[in-house]
C-alpha cells in the first residue's frame, strides 16, 4: 500500500493558493460545510456542499437533567475542556443560563484554533488555553501542555458529543485528575443524502477531491454509497485532518490521501495546493 504523503503549509508564505480546476466534495455537517465551501470558492474551486455528519443537541429530559446538574456545580471545577466547536456552541448557551459570571478559579482550554477563537468569543473576557498553532490539533497535542501535566486531585469537566472519543479523559485520570463529561449533542448520520449530488461529482470532468473531516464522517460515506460509487470514490484524492483520520482512510482502502497538518481551514488548504503543485 502506497505511503501516503504529508503535505505543509509552507506555500503560504510566499503565494495565494490557486484552486482554480478542483471539484471539491464537503461533507462537514451544515454548520461548518458552508463557511468552509465559502472559503473554497473564493480560491477558485467549485464546492458541493453534502454533510455526511449530522449534530443535533441532546434534547430528552434526562439528557437535559444531566447538563444543568452538571453546569450547577461549575465553580467545583479546576478545569474546563472544549473539544470542539459544537461543544462550545452548545456548552456556552447552557453555561449563560447560569453563570452569567463565570467562577474565577475556573481555566479552560480548547482543542484547536478555531475551537478557541470561538470560546473566546462566546464567553466575553476569557482566555482560552491552547497547543501550539504548529502542533497537530488534537489531544494529544493539548496533552502536552504544562498545566495539564500536574492535576493529581484537580476534577475536570470535559464538554463534548454524547459517546465522544475518551483518550483525552483517560489519560488525564492517569495523571490523577478526576474526570466528568458534560455531553451536549448526538453525531448522526443524516436523515437524507442528496444521491444527484454524488451523480453529479462522478459525472464531473473536474479533478475531484473528498474534504473529510472525521473518521466516523467517512464512516458514514462509506455506508451511504452503493458498490460503483464506493469505487469510484477510492480512485479520488482524499483531504484529511491528520495521521488518525489517514489510518482510518488506509483500513478502509482509500490510498490517495492528502494529509493536513490539523483540521484548520489554513492547514487544510495549504496542503491541498501542496498537493497540487
Amino acid at each position: 500500500m502506497p505511503v501516503p504523503e504529508k503535505y505543509s503549509m509552507r506555500f503560504m508564505l510566499t503565494m495565494k493558493p490557486d484552486l482554480t480546476g478542483l471539484q471539491i466534495w464537503v461533507t462537514r455537517p451544515a454548520a461548518q460545510a458552508i463557511p468552509w465551501a465559502k472559503e473554497l470558492t473564493s480560491l477558485g474551486a467549485e464546492t458541493v456542499v453534502q454533510p455526511m455528519l449530522a449534530i443535533e443537541a441532546l434534547s430528552s429530559a434526562v439528557d437535559t437533567a444531566a447538563i444543568k446538574n452538571t453546569l450547577m456545580n461549575l465553580d467545583k471545577y479546576q478545569k474546563a475542556i472544549f473539544v470542539s466547536q459544537n461543544a462550545v456552541e452548545y456548552g456556552t448557551e447552557w453555561i449563560d443560563r447560569y453563570w452569567p459570571q463565570l467562577p474565577v478559579c475556573l481555566n479552560f482550554f480548547a482543542i484547536g484554533e478555531t475551537t478557541a477563537a470561538l470560546l473566546e468569543d462566546k464567553l466575553a473576557h476569557l482566555d482560552a488555553i491552547i497547543a501550539s498553532p504548529r502542533h497537530a490539533m488534537n489531544s494529544d497535542a493539548l496533552l502536552q501542555l504544562a498545566g495539564l501535566q500536574q492535576v493529581e486531585g484537580e476534577r475536570i469537566l470535559i464538554f463534548r458529543g454524547k459517546g465522544g472519543r475518551t483518550h483525552l479523559g483517560k489519560s488525564l485520570e492517569a495523571r490523577g485528575a478526576l474526570i466528568d463529561y458534560c455531553e451536549l449533542y448526538a453525531r448522526l448520520v443524516p436523515k437524507s443524502i442528496d444521491k444527484d449530488k454524488i451523480s453529479a461529482l462522478i459525472e464531473s470532468k473536474l479533478t475531484t477531491v473528498i474534504a473529510v473531516h472525521s473518521g466516523e464522517t467517512l464512516d458514514n460515506l462509506c455506508k451511504a454509497v452503493n458498490k460503483t460509487e464506493l469505487q469510484w470514490m477510492k480512485q479520488q484524492a482524499l483531504l484529511l485532518p491528520g495521521e488518525r483520520v489517514a489510518n482510518i482512510a488506509n483500513a478502509l482502502g482509500f490510498t490517495k490521501l492528502i494529509i493536513a497538518e490539523n483540521a484548520t481551514h489554513e492547514s487544510m488548504i495549504g496542503a491541498l495546493n501542496d498537493w497540487r503543485q
